[in-house]
């Protein structure tokens, strides 16, 4: 008997959801089930659902001690059949096929302006995201925004939504909200992050006369930090979204390859790097980074550590380089 499409996956994803354990939903993506019957008793079978997963997520499911929890929801879907065991099992389909990279992927984000008056923000800051492939769970991101499109051909709805890429600035409350229960989901020890921050009211009016050279080179700075931080002995990439003016692309380039070009002769290594400006929209690793900048700025210009709680976990360092000073060279 094929039982794959007796239990339908997204919606225990939703209940999973519902019941706060969100984690558990996005391990199942992709995933299908089939019932295997141990002994039939008096027309109920009893037996082991195998269910077939990510490569990337068959091991954290099977160490995981949630069996109970998700055979209440599999046997919702089952009529005269009882689940005794959950098997995990790898599912060959949903693997890529491309190999394991030792690259370092250094994602960039900023947040805040370079107003130094009473109409811009208090706060200036480089975000890092830094990751190595394979980049996990990616594609639920997808999933979720194709969600949102086809929730357009409800009736019921009446907002239309036309999401090219997720931005945390422009996204509703309830897309930011499930985005951060995505983003909160990944595994801690594939993510690090590292910001820059300047309170831009105490920085020296010497030093923000020039905005330029004052860009350069504390972006020139903050890149040092971090590839000090992480100790980056190997090849690297480092992509930034797509700098509408070309001027600033130069500018960000620039800055960002004197500080790399001192860390690598200080440290005397024979290693290789790149750095890409690409359209957000092409890379959930951008996306990733927006979100988790809006959150880290929004705690600091605004007070609001709600979404910051989601993803501090993933915060190696940040470097507050004006703190400890009581100076303000202007009011904001």
């Amino acid at each position: 008997m094929n039982r794959e499409s007796v239990i339908h996956i997204p919606i225990v994803q939703e209940i999973l959801t519902a019941q706060g354990q969100h984690d558990l939903a996005v391990k199942l993506e992709g995933a299908h089930c089939e019932f295997v019957p141990y002994e039939e008793y008096h027309g109920w079978e009893k037996g082991a659902l195998y269910v077939f997963v990510h490569p990337n997520v068959f091991v954290p499911l099977d160490r995981e001690s949630k069996r109970e929890e998700l055979i209440k929801v599999f046997e919702g879907f089952l009529i005269r059949q009882q689940i005794v065991d959950i098997v995990f099992k790898i599912k060959p389909a949903l693997y890529t096929g491309f190999p394991v990279s030792e690259a370092t992927y250094i994602f960039v984000d900023e947040a805040g302006d370079m107003d130094f008056s009473q109409k811009g923000s208090r706060y200036y800051m480089f975000n890092f995201l830094v990751k190595k492939r394979p980049f996990h769970l990616h594609e639920y991101i997808s999933n979720y925004r194709y969600a949102l499109l086809e929730r357009n051909l409800n009736p019921d709805n009446e907002k239309r939504l036309d999401i090219e890429s997720f931005h945390a600035n422009e996204d509703n409350k309830f897309v930011k909200q499930r985005m951060f229960d995505i983003i909160s989901t990944f595994d801690e020890s594939q993510i690090k992050v590292y910001t820059y921050i300047l309170e831009k009211p105490k920085v020296l009016p010497d030093k923000r006369a020039q905005k330029d050279t004052f860009y350069i080179n504390n972006l020139n700075f903050a890149i040092e930090q971090l590839l000090t931080l992480l100790g980056i002995h190997s090849n690297f990439v480092i992509m930034t979204d797509r700098l509408p003016v070309k001027q600033n692309k130069r500018r960000q380039t620039a800055a960002l390859k004197k500080g790399i070009k001192e860390y690598i002769k200080r440290h005397k290594l024979a290693i290789r790097y790149d750095i890409f400006h690409h359209c957000s929209a092409s890379s959930a690793n951008l996306q990733l980074v927006d979100y988790i900048g809006w959150a880290i700025f929004r705690k600091y210009e605004h007070g609001d550590d709600t979404y910051f709680e989601k993803i501090k976990k993933y915060i190696t360092k940040i470097d507050e380089m004006t703190k400890g000073r009581e100076d303000e060279y202007y009011e904001k």
